[in-house]
């Protein structure tokens, strides 16, 4: 059973009083999967809390093992592509040489430099500020668009809405093709992407459930509200796992929503659900919990 975390998991079996068992109770029961983005949102923690960033860091390299962490997400979508593109049955998932930084981190969190602190805190901005821009922008133009019988309700509206409109999405799709692979992608090709690529109908709901509840509905759309651009971009992560765990509610609400385009229906649970489930007792321990029993 793969099991993956998003960070905040990560930050509450960290500060967990059980933590120990629970770990224990994990790598018995499970694979855990830590992911690119675990290890650069541990590394960007604050300076003034560096006793912190070195624990997440240790931890992390606790539950993941020998597995190297997975890409970040548009990283993780970019080689599963080259891959369908290449005709090869799968793709390197993992950390590359390129990205050798971030297994530094997990293997000597203590030597982290202070650049690479900020490095990886500017990373996080570079997607968080577009993001947040972006829809502000936006929302005067969408609130015309959708108007009045036109507006729709939730983000599993909006998501239907856009998967009847194809040419639309193809075109889009299409554009980040070219810039990828170099070649043009047929409405055939496309179809078929969409099927074999799991990936990524995830990411272009994501894109639609950002712009549904940021732009476009007319109460609580404000950034505070709403899982932000990490948060969505975590749904890159679900066909590489049987189980997912986060201790963000609206990431977790948010996720549930795109799971239905998920082919391998990942479970997505809260920390405290995972928590309650492991720490029946100490036999659970041995015994170990699987995801299917969560």
């Amino acid at each position: 059973m793969d099991l993956c975390f998003d960070t905040s998991g990560i930050n509450r079996l960290y500060d967990d009083s059980e933590r120990d068992v629970i770990v224990c109770a994990l790598r018995a029961a499970s694979q855990v999967i830590i992911t690119g983005l675990n290890v650069t949102e541990a590394a960007a923690t604050p300076t003034e809390d560096t006793n912190r960033r070195i624990g997440l860091l240790r931890l992390e390299r606790k539950l993941s093992g020998t597995f190297r962490p997975l890409h970040v997400p548009n990283d993780l979508l970019q080689a599963v592509t080259i891959a369908y593109a290449e005709g090869r049955p799968t793709a390197v998932s993992t950390i590359e040489e390129r990205q050798e930084g971030l297994w530094w981190a997990l293997e000597n969190p203590e030597g982290l430099p202070e650049e690479a602190r900020q490095e990886a805190y500017a990373w996080m901005r570079s997607l968080e500020d577009p993001f947040t821009d972006a829809h502000r922008r936006a929302r005067p133009e969408f609130q015309k668009i959708f108007s009045g019988p036109w507006r729709p309700l939730t983000a599993s509206k909006l998501i239907k809405m856009f998967r009847s409109q194809e040419e639309f999405v193809h075109e889009m799709v299409a554009h980040l093709w070219k810039r990828l692979i170099g070649t043009d992608l047929s409405i055939e090709s496309y179809r078929e992407l969409i099927v074999r690529v799991p990936q990524w109908p995830l990411y272009l709901a994501g894109w639609a459930h950002a712009m549904q509840n940021r732009a476009i509905r007319e109460q609580s759309y404000g950034a505070g509200n709403n899982p932000g651009a990490i948060d969505l971009l975590c749904a890159i992560y679900l066909p590489q796992c049987d189980c997912f765990v986060t201790d963000d509610t609206r990431q977790r609400r948010a996720l549930r929503v795109l799971n239905v385009l998920n082919p391998r229906k990942t479970k997505i649970i809260s920390y405290r659900e995972l928590r309650r489930r492991l720490v029946l007792s100490t036999d659970s321990v041995q015994t170990g919990v699987g995801c299917s029993d969560i």
